[in-house]
């Protein structure tokens, strides 16, 4: 198969999208499919505006160079990640060749995000993300890119069930297929008695549940002495002193930046227990990675999480709120049996998560969705 492949974010593989696309993309080059694959480098325009205006500015980047590329190479299937393809995917859903196959394969469902956000603020959990005068809800917009296109992949369960709840797609058009971990991340020998150390792991935001972490975790190392705090990829400009109290910061580590996914599996096998408090995750890379490495997962409900059974591979709190993550947390640091038999079931929960078989899904469902779209142009 002939694929063009659009992406909305930058295909670093350092970060959790990018991976996640570069090894879909990598592994259908590797079955011999002819993958050409662009990032926003490739068709951003007006990039003097670096951070300002990016879902306008991609929308229309996607769009003109969508179209350019069409015309110099005859693709069989043409995949976009990120809403903003919803210009472009309008535009050929109503006048492009029937022969090809038009795909969303969604990195997180952009009306699922904003959705769950407002309804976050409402509880206060973070700030509405249409506060700011000059913030505006795109999910009209972001929704056609969703409904113009044949179908939609989506990297977790959770996601899946919204796009047939809102009647995107017909079901047999939409499939879940979760991101897998790199080889040396499953099968890995672990111990799994641990030292105390409670982890946190990605950007400092308050999607993930800083408010959270700021009001629970101190509460726990002030009721557990021999607890240490481990805040990992939080960037530089990070102060721990700004977020916590200063009597406790001896026990807060902070660990900027970790430079490669060696180093950050050596951090995760040191952790007795990570918590993802987050408001709105689509899938959650960390939870899989720290499960492979024989951590315990303290996550609210949401994308890969929703699919754990709560207190056999995760405890999955009910709110990304206190005191549901103090009491997550507590209940692991007391029973130390339980907290093992969590890591130990969520071990084996992430050993099928093989990139080979991930691709294989995806290869076996684009060759059926395009023979089935090309079926219905001859009709």
């Amino acid at each position: 198969m002939k694929i063009l492949s659009i992406s909305n974010c930058p295909l670093a593989e350092n970060s959790g999208s990018g991976y996640v696309i570069t090894n879909f993309c990598y592994g259908l080059q590797e079955r011999d499919h002819d993958v050409d694959l662009f990032g926003p480098d490739s068709y951003e325009v007006l990039k003097f505006f670096k951070g300002r205006a990016t879902h306008y500015r991609q929308t229309i980047g996607m769009l003109l160079f969508t179209k350019r590329q069409l015309t110099k190479k005859n693709y069989d299937i043409v995949e976009f990640y990120g809403g903003e393809s919803w210009l472009i995917a309008r535009l050929l859903s109503r006048s492009r060749n029937k022969k090809k196959l038009l795909v969303s394969h969604s990195n997180g469902l952009e009306t699922y995000f904003y959705q769950t956000l407002i309804e976050g603020s409402q509880y206060g959990w973070v700030e509405n993300p249409l506060a700011k005068w000059y913030q505006f809800n795109q999910s009209a917009w972001f929704k056609y890119a969703f409904t113009s296109v044949d179908a939609i992949v989506t990297v977790s369960e959770n996601e899946r069930n919204y796009v047939v709840k809102h009647q995107y797609q017909n079901e047999d058009r939409v499939m879940a297929i979760e991101p897998c971990l790199l080889k040396n991340y499953l099968g890995l020998t672990v111990e799994f008695e641990r030292k105390k150390i409670i982890g946190y792991c990605g950007s400092w935001i308050a999607r993930k549940g800083t408010k959270v972490i700021g009001t629970d975790i101190p509460r726990l190392l002030v009721d557990f002495p021999d607890c240490v705090f481990q805040l990992i990829g939080v960037g530089k400009s990070f102060k721990k002193e700004e977020y916590f109290p200063l009597e406790l910061c001896s026990r807060i580590e902070v660990i900027p930046f970790v430079a490669n996914k060696e180093e950050l599996k050596e951090i995760y096998k040191s952790l007795s227990i990570l918590v993802v408090p987050s408001i709105y995750e689509s899938f959650g890379l960390v939870m899989p990675e720290a499960m492979a490495c024989g951590s315990a997962i303290v996550a609210a409900k949401t994308g890969f999480a929703v699919s754990l059974k709560n207190h056999q591979e995760a405890v999955v709190l009910e709110q990304p709120c206190s005191p549901f993550l103090y009491e997550g947390v507590k209940q692991l640091l007391l029973n130390e049996s339980l907290r093992q038999y969590i890591a130990k079931n969520g071990y084996q929960r992430v050993q099928c998560l093989h990139w080979d078989w991930a691709v294989k899904q995806l290869e076996a469902q684009y060759i059926s969705w395009l023979e089935e779209v090309r079926k219905e142009s001859i009709k």
